[in-house]
């Protein structure tokens, strides 16, 4: 929502912009005509009243303020334009994460839990997992977070060749099985049946869905 905001406040200056690229082109003309008719009051001489002879001029506009209007309008339809295409691309492009199977937790030494779970991209735009955490939510209502591990199964890729904690990106319709860590008292113990866990990628996006124990 802040990057769409950000973007209708860039279209909103650039517009302004060109509206004051069109205004000075005007006012540009009007100083012009000021010029034009200092120089019949100083060569025609007014004060003795001849006659002065002059070209007319209707509404005549020199060619480089009508080459800047041209330029400032153009500009500004030409942001909007890209502001309306971008918008709709967003919204076309999303990321949709599917919870494969049952996602579960494990005990391992020293206290520390392991969450596997296998995810599918039935969006339309890649994500990558790695970096990613998994927040699971214990007994006492806190949230606990899994720092992501990479794949599952050494050596498993994607479209984008290997998953692990440097890139585990995942192109619509990839689908991959990885795994979270994190050092809780008590282990698995601290969590309840069921416990809900948030998926939260270092791009924002995120997903909920719930875990088990064996």
């Amino acid at each position: 929502m802040g990057l769409v905001l950000a973007e209708e406040e860039e279209l909103r200056k650039a517009v302004e912009l060109a509206r004051f690229i069109v205004r000075e082109a005007e006012r540009s003309i009007s100083w012009r005509a000021q010029q034009v008719l200092l120089e019949l009051i100083l060569n025609r001489g007014v004060y003795t009243r001849k006659p002065m002879r002059t070209k007319k001029r209707t509404g005549a506009m020199p060619p480089i303020v009508t080459v800047i209007i041209i330029v400032a309008s153009v500009v500004a339809a030409a942001l909007a334009a890209y502001f309306i295409y971008s918008t709709t691309a967003r919204g076309v492009r999303q990321v949709s994460l599917t919870v494969i199977g049952q996602p579960t937790l494990y005990n391992g030494t020293g206290g520390k839990v392991t969450l596997y779970v296998t995810f599918k991209n039935d969006g339309t735009a890649d994500v990558d997992l790695a970096d990613s955490k998994i927040y699971v939510q214990n007994k006492t209502k806190g949230a606990v977070a899994f720092s992501f591990q990479g794949a599952q199964v050494t050596g498993a890729t994607t479209s984008y060749g290997s998953c692990d904690t440097g890139s585990c990106k995942l192109a619509p319709s990839d689908s991959i099985a990885v795994y979270y860590t994190a050092t809780v008292t008590g282990g698995t113990s601290a969590f309840p049946d069921g416990a809900m866990a948030t998926l939260q990628t270092k791009d924002g996006y995120q997903t909920s869905f719930a875990v088990a124990k064996p």
